[in-house]
Protein backbone atom coordinates (compact mmCIF):
# COMPACT_ATOMS: atom_id res chain seq x y z
CA UNK A 1 0.00 0.00 0.00
CA UNK A 2 1.20 3.53 -1.17
CA UNK A 3 1.99 5.69 1.80
CA UNK A 4 -0.68 8.22 0.70
CA UNK A 5 -3.45 5.43 1.21
CA UNK A 6 -1.81 4.68 4.45
CA UNK A 7 -2.35 8.27 5.23
CA UNK A 8 -5.66 8.05 4.35
CA UNK A 9 -6.70 4.42 6.25
CA UNK A 10 -5.19 5.84 9.47
CA UNK A 11 -6.51 8.91 9.46
CA UNK A 12 -10.30 7.12 8.77
CA UNK A 13 -8.89 4.62 11.55
CA UNK A 14 -8.96 7.49 13.86
CA UNK A 15 -12.31 8.93 12.99
CA UNK A 16 -10.75 12.35 11.65
CA UNK A 17 -12.18 13.91 8.09
CA UNK A 18 -9.38 15.94 5.94
CA UNK A 19 -10.68 19.22 7.58
CA UNK A 20 -9.86 17.88 11.08
CA UNK A 21 -6.27 16.45 10.16
CA UNK A 22 -5.35 19.43 8.60
CA UNK A 23 -5.99 21.39 11.35
CA UNK A 24 -4.49 20.03 13.89
CA UNK A 25 -1.18 19.27 11.39
CA UNK A 26 -1.28 22.79 9.93
CA UNK A 27 -1.27 21.34 6.77
CA UNK A 28 -3.52 23.08 4.38
CA UNK A 29 -6.49 20.80 3.17
CA UNK A 30 -5.49 21.75 -0.19
CA UNK A 31 -2.26 20.35 0.46
CA UNK A 32 -3.49 17.48 2.54
CA UNK A 33 -5.28 16.73 -0.45
CA UNK A 34 -3.00 16.10 -2.71
CA UNK A 35 -0.38 13.77 -0.46
CA UNK A 36 -3.56 11.59 0.01
CA UNK A 37 -4.39 11.46 -3.91
CA UNK A 38 -0.72 10.49 -3.94
CA UNK A 39 0.18 13.77 -6.12
CA UNK A 40 2.44 15.32 -3.73
CA UNK A 41 5.55 14.18 -1.92
CA UNK A 42 5.12 14.32 1.64
CA UNK A 43 8.09 16.09 3.39
CA UNK A 44 9.51 15.00 6.78
CA UNK A 45 8.05 18.29 8.24
CA UNK A 46 4.86 17.00 7.03
CA UNK A 47 5.24 12.79 7.74
CA UNK A 48 5.94 14.33 11.08
CA UNK A 49 2.92 16.02 12.06
CA UNK A 50 0.66 13.87 10.13
CA UNK A 51 1.68 10.77 12.07
CA UNK A 52 2.26 12.27 15.81
CA UNK A 53 -1.75 13.76 15.05
CA UNK A 54 -2.62 10.22 14.32
CA UNK A 55 -0.22 9.26 17.52
CA UNK A 56 1.13 6.52 15.11
CA UNK A 57 5.25 5.89 14.55
CA UNK A 58 6.34 7.38 11.18
CA UNK A 59 7.49 3.86 10.65
CA UNK A 60 4.39 2.40 10.80
CA UNK A 61 3.04 5.52 8.71
CA UNK A 62 5.23 3.99 6.47
CA UNK A 63 4.44 0.66 6.35
CA UNK A 64 8.18 -0.41 8.16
Amino acid sequence: MQLANRIRAFRKLKGLTQHELAAETGISLAILGTIERGNRKVSQQELDRIAGVLAISIEELRGN
